[in-house]
């Protein structure tokens, strides 16, 4: 991958040791580490990876990112050393140099926004593989998209790449600005502005600047990609300073736009960009899928990808795990499993889907997190949408639904424990009924999911 003395002499960073040492791979897990990987030692809330440097020699590291105040402790020895002010900067300035070194040769696409972040990053990248092939592009896995993950993506960029799709989140101001100034991403998508941090950042235009800071690290030929009609979006067109900028939603002001239809297991799009016109068939369901394949075919006609990959990539994109994940269960009852995480907007977007469903209805419902002040009333708006939807069942669980329960009324009921409501749920399925099961990450309403299909 590179040695040590490359990375030293070109960001003047401080060694100790061999600086002819090849590494192969970075490392911020000690439990993970393989022969000629650098491990950085990252400091966090509950644990200081400095701890575990030793380990990390004993599985093979070849050298260790730590802080200047650790490099006083060491006193000689065989061991390699790359010494920083603070190691998640270091690591941070590591994957800058890094991709600096394909500047010319790899697009990459930055993607931030409060939700379809995931969703989209598989869509261009199921795009670009079909366009490029599965070993020309690098995506985001799973959805590491913070200060570590971020880099520890770029880390993975070779020369064997063409693109590189990165996810890149953010709970608070400033976050996104030092993220994007480490990608410098050639187009930057923001989804959406929605509720999730509303807590941490006191309002939605806060969280428009948040979001914003993604141009940051734009540069001046770069596209931003954004949601036509939304309420925020001259605010983001007009940060773009003279940016070329493409828009995507279902507006007819809409750069990119589309006709379609939805079946109970389809959605059908002709999706129309200029004089072009891409017919698609997708397996994903909702209103926000459409938005979110719309955002993503937006990325790809800025670069020129063909329109028979923009129609296979989409065509052959299925949900993503934990996100309106539909499970046919043996007793015939049909799961939705949308528990990965969840904000207003996007369980509200669940709640659409359920609705279309024929039969009975029954929503599972845990806390949303991150919310502070907004949290009661958000929730109960929660409940009023439910009821209004028609769901037949709404079952809470979590402090936060006692207002959602209390807002849909009848036939809502909240749960301290999780066995006695998995139980009224069991006990109300027909073998025709649709589960809707949704709540923030911290609620692990995955249990239910798991115990239904057990």
């Amino acid at each position: 991958m590179f040695r040590i003395e490359d990375y030293a002499s070109d960001t003047q960073t401080q060694f100790i040791g061999d600086s002819s040492i090849l590494v192969s791979r970075i490392s911020t897990d000690s439990r993970d580490i393989n022969k000629g990987d650098l491990y950085v030692a990252l400091k966090g809330l509950n644990f200081d990876g400095h701890d575990f440097i030793f380990e990390a020699f004993e599985r093979g590291a070849t050298a260790c990112m730590v802080s200047v105040d650790y490099s006083k402790c060491i006193l000689g020895g065989d061991r390699t050393y790359l010494i920083t002010h603070d190691t998640h900067q270091g690591l941070a300035d590591l994957s800058c140099w890094w991709r600096n070194k394909f500047s010319a040769q790899i697009k990459i696409v930055g993607i931030t926004g409060s939700n379809g972040k995931t969703t989209v990053k598989e869509m261009i990248a199921s795009i670009l593989r079909y366009e490029a092939g599965v070993d020309k592009v690098l995506a985001t896995k799973d959805n590491f998209n913070n200060h570590i993950g971020v880099p520890k993506t770029l880390l993975e960029l070779t020369s064997n790449h063409d693109y590189a799709v990165v996810e890149m989140g953010m709970s608070n101001s400033g976050e996104l600005e030092q993220l994007t100034r480490v990608v410098r991403p050639d187009i930057a998508v923001i989804t959406n502005i929605g509720t999730a941090h509303i807590g941490e950042l006191g309002s939605q235009a806060a969280i428009a600047e948040a979001k914003s800071e993604i141009i940051c690290g734009l540069p001046k030929d770069g596209v931003l990609i954004v949601e036509a009609g939304g309420e925020y979006t001259d605010y983001l067109i007009n940060k773009c300073s003279g940016r070329e900028v493409l828009s995507f939603g279902k507006s007819p002001d809409a750069d990119v736009l589309a006709e379609y239809s939805q079946s109970a297991r389809l959605t059908t799009l002709k999706i129309i960009y200029q004089s072009s016109v891409i017919e698609v068939d997708m397996k994903v369901r909702g209103g926000h899928n459409i938005l979110n394949a719309l955002a993503a075919a937006a990325v790809c006609f800025s670069l020129k990808i063909s329109a028979s990959s923009i129609r296979q990539g989409l065509e052959s994109f299925d949900s993503v795990k934990g996100r309106l994940e539909t499970i046919k269960l043996k007793s015939g009852d049909v799961l939705i499993n949308d528990t990965y995480n969840a904000n207003f907007d996007s369980v509200c977007w669940a709640l659409e889907c359920l609705a279309a469903e024929p039969g009975k209805k029954i929503f599972v419902f845990g806390d949303m997190g991150e919310l502070g002040k907004f949290g009661p009333s958000l929730h109960e708006k929660v409940g009023e949408f439910a009821k209004n939807k028609d769901i037949d069942l709404f079952l809470g669980f979590g402090d936060l639904t006692k207002k959602a329960v209390a807002s849909f009324g009848n036939n809502g009921i909240h749960f301290k424990s999780r066995s006695e409501l998995l139980a009224k749920l069991q006990a109300n399925l027909d073998g025709q009924t649709y589960i809707l099961v949704k709540g923030s990450r911290f609620m692990k309403m995955e249990y239910f999911c798991n115990s239904l299909i057990a």
